[in-house]
């Protein structure tokens, strides 16, 4: 008896030695995609965007034929389940109208392929209210201006200020031969791409081809598509980024291992805690969601 007396206390004092620094005794199990629902849609969803208040998903149908993709939105039911409200007027002019991404303020910018071949400029930014962009402006300066080089995926941050954009150099088809993130500033009412801020991304753009990012509400985690390899042998993964301030570039990422398959264009819920991303599963686009790992504690 006194043995087991002895045992116990034993093993007691180990658990809580464990627990007290930090670390459980029992493996955690790994965050499982769940899809996500949107009530009375019945075509892809693309790109989605989740508002940072998480009550309204935006995004766009499937982007071929590109004269025919539009914006759409759905109001939130619960976190896997969005009831379809319709096209976002403004974002459904002839020709290709994606990605949408709104700012905290209502600030709502997206790609149009409209304007291109006059301007070499593929983002407009307006005003949300009520299902319609307004006033949506072209940025010119959101541009490398060269031709074959374009944007083609937007990320609006909660204040704002700032776009993450993928720069793609095409040589012909959907694919783009080159693909990197950059980053754009808010100045003299427009946005504007700054060369400075190429070493935000140092850690992240590689060969392979990154596009298709999601900024957290505090703009300390950046989750984004990574895709190795061309067609129609390409791998695609979703990789999370982190930093310490919005002034800081990002560390080197991680992959999220739960989501697989092909995969792409992640977009964070309110508490930064899950990602919203579209995945292509038996010839259709439809929005999941998974956890995200905690972060990585700094070794003592």
């Amino acid at each position: 008896m006194r043995g087991q007396v002895f045992e116990r206390l034993t093993r007691a004092i180990l658990l809580g030695l464990i627990y007290s620094a930090g670390v459980s005794p029992v493996a955690a199990k790994p965050p499982s995609p769940e899809p996500v629902a949107i009530v009375g849609y019945q075509g892809d969803a693309m790109e989605p965007f989740l508002s940072r208040d998480g009550r309204m998903l935006f995004f766009n149908n499937r982007n071929d034929p590109v004269d025919l993709t539009d914006l759409h939105w759905a109001e939130r039911v619960d976190g896997r389940t969005f009831r379809y409200r319709g096209r976002v007027r403004g974002g459904d002019r002839p020709g290709l109208d994606g990605v949408p991404t709104l700012s905290a303020a209502g600030r709502l910018c997206f790609v149009t392929l409209a304007d291109y071949a006059q301007t070499l400029a593929t983002i407009r930014c307006g005003t949300w209210s009520a299902g319609e962009v307004s006033d949506a402006a072209l940025q010119r300066d959101v541009s490398v201006h060269v031709p074959g080089r374009l944007m083609f995926d937007v990320e609006i941050s909660a204040a704002g200020d700032r776009l993450i954009v993928s720069d793609g150099l095409f040589r012909g088809g959907g694919v783009p031969a080159a693909a990197d993130l950059m980053q754009a500033r808010w100045a003299d009412g427009a946005f504007h791409l700054l060369s400075g801020d190429q070493a935000m991304f140092a850690r992240i753009n590689t060969p392979a081809l990154e596009y298709a990012a999601g900024l957290s509400a505090d703009s300390l985690a950046l989750a984004f598509t990574r895709m190795n390899g061309r067609p129609p042998f390409a791998r695609f993964s979703l990789w999370l980024a982190r930093r310490s301030s919005p002034e800081q570039p990002f560390g080197a990422p991680v992959r999220l291992m739960a989501a697989k398959g092909f995969v792409e264009a992640p977009t964070f819920a309110p508490d930064g805690e899950t990602v919203y991303y579209h995945r292509l599963e038996g010839g259709r686009y439809a929005v999941w969601r998974v956890a995200l790992p905690p972060p990585e504690r700094p070794a003592p």
